[in-house]
Parts: structure tokens; C-alpha cells; sequence
């Protein structure tokens, strides 16, 4: 899988001083090259790539997460996702989408843009062994369009639907490395008669003494969505090995 990665850091404008006890705010960034594949109906299907030329889109996401030692009440996370693909090509036959008319052989320039957004409450259950399981429920917003723009015509498909997705994550110590390593995965899902969304995380991660730390990983997504019917389908699968800068702060102890 031909991947390239680009690492970004997330910036978090809070000092250590300013949280409470048994509180812990972290947060993290990160930005890469990912594989992009599928189709997207409105009117004719598309596919993704033999279509619209699209391959290794631009990925990119930021997450924050505020957990504490109050085992009633959840703790929270939010989680951005962007992904983008441009490419110019030709149209590869005569075209009905989003109500244009594309006639085959038509230069034509797509540009696909998604944005995913998670708000995810969560319980953790820590573990004999130092890891901890997480279990919770998140709405997951989908807000996204693709655009196809020739000469003659412009057609612009959106995406807006929020769905309730199940969050599952487990978490363990890695002391073979090092003692602030860890290794961990995550997933995130609902499947229903129409619509399916689910993605799924394996990482492993080190965290400093000052805050800073670093996470590699692999991250899978795929969007399934049956909006009105058949000619108004979307079905996406993208990810890739990742790269992300955390920070993590903690509330002093007393």
C-alpha cells in the first residue's frame, strides 16, 4: 500500500496547573495519504476510482478526550475526520448525476470533500492487568459533497446524514518497549438495513514525561448509505497507516 505520511501536531491552549485532580485532557493530530475506493449514486453510479480517477485521497484528523476518575458519570471524546481527492479526467461515457448531463469524452474536473465528526461518551473498566476497556455510544455526523464540473455543467452531490454508532476500545501496557508504551485498538460501528457505518483502529503509542508523545497505527473507515434508494447510494472505504502527535495532560495529585 503505497502511503505517505505527513505528521501534524494538535495544539491544546491549557495549562497543567488549571485542571482538577483525576482529571486527564489529551488530545492528538494527525494527517496522511490515504487509500480511497468505492461509488457514489445520483441517478449513475460512480465508481471512485475507474470513473473518477480518485485513488490516494488527503486524509486528516484531529481527536480530544476528557476522562476522569468519577466512575458514574461517562467520559467524552470528539473526533474530526477530514478526507479529500481532486483529479481531471474524462468522462468515461454519456452521464445523468445530480440532475447534469456529462457526455463521454468531456473533460471533467472532481473533487470529492467528506468530513466525519464523532461525539462519543464512553465508560472505562479498568483491567487487573493495567489496561482498561472502553464501552459507549457516539452520533457520528457525516457532511461531505462531490463535486463533477465540465464546461457545460456543474453537479454537486451532498452528503448529511448523523447516525448513533457503538464504541468498543481496549487499551494495554506495552512495558516490553518501554513503561509509557502501550498498545491498543478500537472500533466503532452500527449496522442497519440501509445504512452501515463502521471503522476500526489498531495502534501503539508512547507517552513522555513532558506531556508529548507519539502514536503509530492503522485506521479503516467505510460508509454505506442507501438514502432514498438504490440511485442514491454511497459507498466508501478509505484508510491507511497513520503517524500522530499527542499531548496529555493530568490534574496534579494530592
Amino acid at each position: 500500500m503505497k502511503t505517505g505520511i505527513v505528521l501534524a501536531c494538535a495544539s491544546l491552549a491549557i495549562s497543567h496547573s488549571a485542571l482538577a485532580e483525576g482529571v486527564r485532557l489529551s488530545g492528538g493530530g494527525y494527517s496522511w495519504n490515504s487509500e480511497l475506493e468505492g461509488t457514489i449514486s445520483d441517478g449513475d453510479e460512480l465508481d471512485l476510482d475507474n470513473d473518477l480517477q480518485f485513488n490516494h485521497a488527503r486524509q486528516s484528523g484531529a481527536y480530544l478526550t476528557l476522562e476522569h476518575d468519577n466512575h458514574w458519570l461517562p467520559n467524552a471524546r470528539l473526533r474530526y475526520l477530514g478526507v479529500r481527492d481532486a483529479a481531471s479526467t474524462s468522462s468515461p461515457r454519456d452521464l445523468q448525476f445530480a440532475g447534469e448531463s456529462f457526455i463521454a469524452g468531456d473533460q471533467i474536473r472532481n473533487d470529492l470533500d467528506l468530513r466525519v465528526s464523532d461525539a462519543t461518551l464512553y465508560y472505562s473498566l479498568p483491567r487487573n492487568n493495567g489496561g482498561k476497556v472502553n464501552v459507549g455510544l457516539a452520533a457520528r455526523d457525516l457532511n461531505g459533497e462531490l463535486e463533477i464540473l465540465s464546461t457545460s455543467a456543474q453537479a454537486i452531490r451532498r452528503i448529511d446524514e448523523t447516525l448513533p454508532v457503538f464504541h468498543l476500545a481496549g487499551y494495554l501496557p506495552f512495558p516490553l518497549l518501554s513503561d509509557n508504551a502501550y498498545l491498543g485498538a478500537e472500533a466503532n460501528g452500527i449496522y442497519l438495513d440501509e445504512d452501515q457505518l463502521g471503522d476500526f483502529i489498531l495502534r501503539a503509542g508512547w507517552q513522555s514525561d513532558f506531556l508529548l508523545g507519539l502514536e503509530v497505527g492503522f485506521h479503516q473507515m467505510f460508509i454505506k448509505l442507501d438514502e432514498d434508494s438504490r440511485n442514491q447510494a454511497v459507498n466508501l472505504k478509505f484508510g491507511g497507516p497513520y503517524v500522530a502527535l499527542t499531548l496529555n495532560f493530568q490534574g496534579p495529585a494530592f
